[in-house]
């Protein structure tokens, strides 16, 4: 009989558990009063993943052996596995008092810790496993895992320093460093180590986009002309390089920025992405759930929170599913949003596989995903890649496809999306009839008093302006606006930005521009409230290209500052222009640089037509449609009506025009 044991273990060491499985069920009764055996079954039905069967022999064997300590243990963890966690706490609890250094009860415990969301319980048990192993990968990996669910960044820093000699080719730690590196804001440090991965490995995914997008940050061009030609190459031959959203920043091409959003969502599961169909009425009320980590003092929360007050209660039930952590608790937009809700839930601590188990059980309908490739580590694209509900549809976060058959539908209008570049997306689309955008009318201002004096703004000059995020600046747009300023002598340049190394950088730039960088003056981020107070000294909103401005777009035109844009061919590079078109400023879109620089230096240089772009835009702030958000709502319910009743007459998802 022994001979049998020693069979079923050699069965398992080249991993043949079905067999071992046939084995240990031909010998079980001459065993059942066998520890070893037991063990043994229990680890077979283990590893064919039947953790209930396994839980018995193991329970057998600690019952004829209570201080049986791999007994107690393999317990702890068949239990977690089924989520009876409570019962395995027990258990491996029992095992340490038998055995205080036993290193898989103590990683075990950790890992339940974290998936009751207690964290801090997770890192004190995985601490004492890494006291008893300090070089495991596994166990250093588990708990990076952790200090980043607790936000604590620097730790993680520290962490890392500590561990990385012990695998010094490693390069997933390194990319973890860089990264942490970037969300503290030291960018140098942060290219410096992705520069250290691609000597370990050059082809290491999505590191040159990762070098890119910090370069941006600090508006550090050096190499970049070669880093976009490379970035632009590599999509070509389908490598994993960059984000689409680090792309949408560089590049002005529909086909190219497709392309890249279809090799990005390679790295989601699509496992079990299959929907039962459900069988509904008519007259349902449509159950619509919002996703997004920006339900907050963000640009998104801003625009979106009037349409969510807005929304028709008694024909749309909304739900508000939170993924983000990011919130101040005063934090008005915040409240606005929860209270606009029928249901919110935060699900930020949650795992993919809860998430789309709650969408579910709530039945949701229709599920608008308001991020697709932004957010960082917040962005959760991979809940709609399993399907979360049987109608998703893509709006406003990014502004572009998603590059999914997953996803339905997309949120656009003619502008954004015209149609040559429908081929360049992987939903159908829904066009809305004026700007694709949602805004708000009856905003509030801080009542803080600004003076240019104050702002650091000069008396007499022009003051051109550019109140986009600081990477949007790339060198094309930075030689365009040195050629305004040199042909408009008596005139600044208003920018914003808290990063000394970005203003210092684009201050060289100027200066090699031949322009004083004194003309270049930079204020700090302030509050909303206080940003709409201060637009009114700038005179004219320069925009970037080929990344417009969006929500700072749509701020300047309700603050009556004329904002002139340069369109392009894709979505992102599109958006200024449609909010200027459903404005009735076609005047202010430019078709190509010279136009650009032309329209800029003739505003600057005629008081009389700059006046009268201002008084337009006052003037048709009560009629125009982007800040009317009773039709907008309007409009956005009745899409979902016609995509929810295509959806239950079984129909496929087609264009909709309204």
């Amino acid at each position: 009989m022994r001979d049998k044991i020693t069979e079923i273990l050699n069965l398992i060491k080249i991993k043949k558990f079905k067999e071992a499985e046939i084995k240990c069920d031909d010998i079980k009764k001459h065993f059942d009063e066998n520890v070893e055996f037991l063990h043994i079954y229990g680890f077979v039905f283990f590893n064919l993943k039947n953790y209930e069967k396994a839980i018995v022999q193991w329970e057998k064997a600690v019952k004829i052996n209570p201080k049986f300590v791999d007994g107690l243990n393999n317990l702890g963890n068949a239990l977690s596995r089924i989520g009876k966690f409570d019962e395995a706490i027990n258990y491996l609890n029992k095992a340490l008092n038998l055995r205080p250094d036993f290193f898989e009860t103590y990683y075990t415990l950790s890992e339940i810790f974290y998936q009751k969301g207690i964290y801090d319980k997770s890192l004190k048990n995985i601490n004492e496993a890494l006291n008893l192993k300090p070089e495991d990968l596994l166990t250093i990996k588990s708990k990076l895992s952790i200090l980043s669910k607790m936000n604590m960044k620097k730790e993680y820093l520290k962490f890392l320093e500590k561990v990385i000699p012990y695998h010094p080719k490693e390069t997933e730690l390194y990319y973890k460093k860089a990264q942490i590196f970037s969300e503290l804001g030291m960018n140098t440090s942060s290219i410096n180590t992705y520069k250290t991965i691609l000597m370990i490995d050059p082809e290491y995914p999505y590191v040159l986009g990762n070098v890119v997008q910090d370069k941006l940050l600090n508006c550090d061009w050096n190499n970049l002309d070669r880093d976009l030609n490379d970035l632009k190459n590599k999509i070509l031959e389908d490598k994993k390089i960059a984000s689409p959203m680090l792309l949408s920043t560089v590049f002005d091409s529909s086909e190219l920025l497709f392309k890249a959003s279809k090799i990005w969502i390679d790295q989601f599961d699509e496992s079990n992405s299959s929907f039962e169909a459900q069988i509904l009425e008519k007259n349902t009320k449509i159950k619509i759930g919002y996703f997004s980590a920006d339900f907050r003092d963000h640009p998104i929360g801003h625009l979106i929170v009037k349409m969510l007050e807005t929304h028709d209660k008694s024909k749309y039930e909304i739900f508000g599913f939170y993924l983000g952590k990011r919130h101040e608790e005063n934090d008005i937009f915040h409240s606005r949003i929860k209270k606009a809700f029928t249901k919110f839930y935060d699900v930020s601590n949650m795992s993919n596989e809860e998430i789309i188990s709650l969408s579910k059980n709530l039945k949701i309908h229709i599920a608008i995903d308001l991020m697709a490739h932004t957010g960082g580590h917040e962005g959760k694209f991979g809940i709609f890649q399993k399907k979360l509900a049987p109608i998703q549809i893509n709006f406003l976060g990014y502004p572009g496809t998603s590059g999914s058959d997953k996803i339905d539908y997309i949120i656009a209008d003619k502008t954004v999306i015209p149609e040559k570049n429908k081929k360049f997306f992987s939903e159908k689309i829904i066009y809305l009839p004026h700007s694709y955008q949602p805004s708000e009318k009856d905003r509030v201002i801080s009542e803080k008093k600004f003076t240019k004096q104050i702002l650091n703004l000069p008396k007499d000059d022009f003051i051109f302006c550019c109140f986009n995020t600081i990477k949007k600046i790339l060198p094309n747009i930075l030689n365009l606006w040195a050629e305004i300023l040199n042909q408009v002598p008596k005139s600044v340049l208003w920018l914003l930005s808290d990063n000394n190394d970005a203003i210092q950088n684009l201050k060289i730039e100027f200066k090699k521009k031949k322009i004083d960088p004194k003309r270049i003056i930079f204020g700090t981020k302030v509050p909303i409230m206080e940003h709409l107070a201060r637009i009114k000294f700038a005179d004219l909103f320069l925009d970037t290209f080929p990344y417009n401005a969006h929500t700072s777009c749509s701020d300047s035109i309700w603050a009556g500052l004329p904002i002139l844009t340069l369109e392009g061919d894709s979505f992102q590079s599109r958006v200024a222009s449609s909010l200027l078109k459903t404005t009735g400023l076609n005047e202010l879109v430019s078709k190509n640089e010279k136009e650009y620089v032309d329209k800029a230096v003739h505003i600057a240089k005629n008081q009389e037509y700059l006046n009268q772009l201002k008084n337009k835009l006052l003037a048709s702030k009560d009629s125009n449609p982007l800040f009317d958000n009773k039709s907008f709502t309007y409009n956005i319910e009745n899409a979902y009506s016609i995509v929810f009743e295509k959806y239950i007459n079984k129909k496929d998802p087609e264009d909709v025009y309204l």
